[in-house]
């Protein structure tokens, strides 16, 4: 898009170069159709768990250009020869934090004390690979041409030079062979990598916590060009309009619109205070929404402004022209108490309406795109930090707690909810081909077909018939 690259020809998914895989401190090295992956039964056991048979491995084929699917925030991509399944994938030695779905496989990311990227069978949860890179991941994986790009960095905070940075330890992006999980190339930089990238036609547009924005490479990992910010970037995952990359930052809190032609800043919002307190908060976890020329995002205020987790915030929603950076309204969420890390509700826009949460209050709301005034507001049994999904007349969404809900889009009412337990992560749930994705902190995939919410006969959705476990013919290494 304007940027003048060249789509690159899509890689095989299989060939001489493919068929081995090493694998990083096990000392192994296994053939492709053997890949093995990390779960676990329980502390101090590890169980390697074979993929399928040779020539069974669903294809590495497919594309996820984007957080959330597009720039609409709507993590709802159409398209693909597929059913609804029903499973809970094996265990996996990690927290699993966010997914996206491409082609017959669901690719996850871990934010444990190994973190890692997994490969899964769609149909079935099965393990095909897992690779563990340095730090926590805590992006969406972009799936491309046959790769799988990730970003990795933690949330701790350091100085140098008396500027305040974002990301301790070892950061990096990584390009994985989507068919093997080997590492294609690795870049090392300074600062976490934790946003979610885009994909424009080859060229990977990412923001870090060093305060800098990069254009790289898909093939090869250069670094295409940079361009220093005056705000570091946490987990706010850019949107696209046109030639602009638009994100928010942290230190200044601000709204940034980068121009891919120009290499420099279109135009910069930036936030001060609300509700007569200094900003402290969300700008720079929330991932933008795009819809309709205009930009859709949250932020807050801390009463304390050493800013404890617990203490009592002002939040906030705001709209901006996405060309100009001008205001357009702020909408008042509500007081509340501050979430520990990624303290922003994501937006989804659809049409002339915006879905989004106010954490700080358990709060879902949905918002007159145009005016910012409030359609309606549903309370949730615990704090949600992940966007939405909108199918119909259905809104789904999960809470911090593992609660999956079904909720009427048009009047904010909570139809029905199916408790999977464990905590979710704010890059949320995929909807695909009926079938809802969850990335589970507990160290689970779960799939849960959207009739299985859709249909219930009462709000408490009883266990699945068949239940979430094990893929059916999977044996359980621990006796369960």
């Amino acid at each position: 898009m304007g940027n003048g690259a060249v789509p690159r020809a899509r890689l095989p998914d299989s060939g001489p170069a493919r068929r081995r895989l090493s694998w990083r401190g096990l000392g192994a090295i296994v053939p492709r159709a053997a890949v093995v992956a990390i779960l676990t039964c329980g502390a101090g056991t590890t169980l390697f768990r074979r993929a399928p048979a040779a020539g069974a491995a669903p294809s590495a084929t497919g594309e996820w250009l984007h957080y959330h699917a597009d720039a609409s925030g709507n993590p709802a991509p159409a398209g693909g020869q597929y059913g609804a399944v029903a499973w809970r994938s094996p265990k996996i030695n990690d927290q699993i934090f966010a997914l996206s779905v491409a082609g017959s496989r669901v690719y996850a990311t871990g934010t444990g004390a190994k973190p890692a990227v997994y490969a899964l069978n769609r149909d079935n949860g099965q393990a095909i690979w897992a690779r563990q890179v340095d730090n926590l991941v805590m992006t969406q994986p972009i799936v491309a041409d046959g790769r799988v790009y990730i970003g990795t960095g933690d949330n701790t905070y350091f100085f140098k030079n008396g500027v305040k940075y974002f990301g301790t330890g070892s950061n990096s992006i990584y390009a994985l062979d989507a068919g093997t999980g080997a590492v294609v190339w690795r870049l090392k930089v300074f600062g976490a990598a934790m946003p979610t990238p885009i994909d424009d036609h080859g060229t990977l547009y990412w923001t870090t916590g060093g305060r800098k924005f990069l254009a790289i490479d898909a093939a090869s990992g250069k670094i295409l060009w940079s361009l220093n910010l005056p705000s570091f970037a946490s987990m706010s995952s850019p949107v696209q309009d046109g030639s602009l990359v638009i994100f928010g930052g942290s230190q200044t809190y601000a709204e940034y619109a980068v121009n891919i032609q120009t290499h420099k800043i279109a135009w910069q919002h930036t936030f001060d205070t609300w509700d007569g307190l200094k900003i402290t908060n969300g700008v720079d976890d929330c991932p933008p929404a795009l819809a309709n020329g205009r930009i859709f995002c949250t932020g807050s205020a801390s009463l304390n402004p050493a800013r404890p987790t617990g203490g009592q915030i002002r939040q906030f929603a705001f709209a901006l022209d996405a060309q100009t950076g001008k205001l357009l309204w702020r909408h008042n969420q509500g007081a509340g108490f501050r979430p520990p890390f990624f303290a922003a509700g994501v937006p989804m826009a659809q049409g002339n309406v915006v879905y989004v949460e106010s954490p700080g209050n358990k709060g879902v709301q949905v918002l007159n795109a145009r005016t910012g005034k409030l359609i309606w507001m549903t309370k949730l049994d615990a704090m949600d930090r992940s966007a939405p999904v909108l199918d119909g007349k259905n809104l789904f969404i999960v809470d911090d707690k593992g609660s999956l809900y079904q909720i009427d889009a048009a009047t904010g009412k909570l139809l029905h909810r199916l408790v999977l337990g464990g905590a979710v992560g704010n890059v949320g749930i995929v909807l695909a081909n009926g079938t809802i994705y969850v990335p589970n902190a507990g160290g689970y995939v779960d799939a849960v077909p959207e009739r299985a919410l859709t249909s219930a006969s009462t709000f408490n959705v009883k266990p699945l018939n068949p239940p979430i476990v094990m893929a059916a013919g999977a044996a359980s290494a621990c006796g369960a």
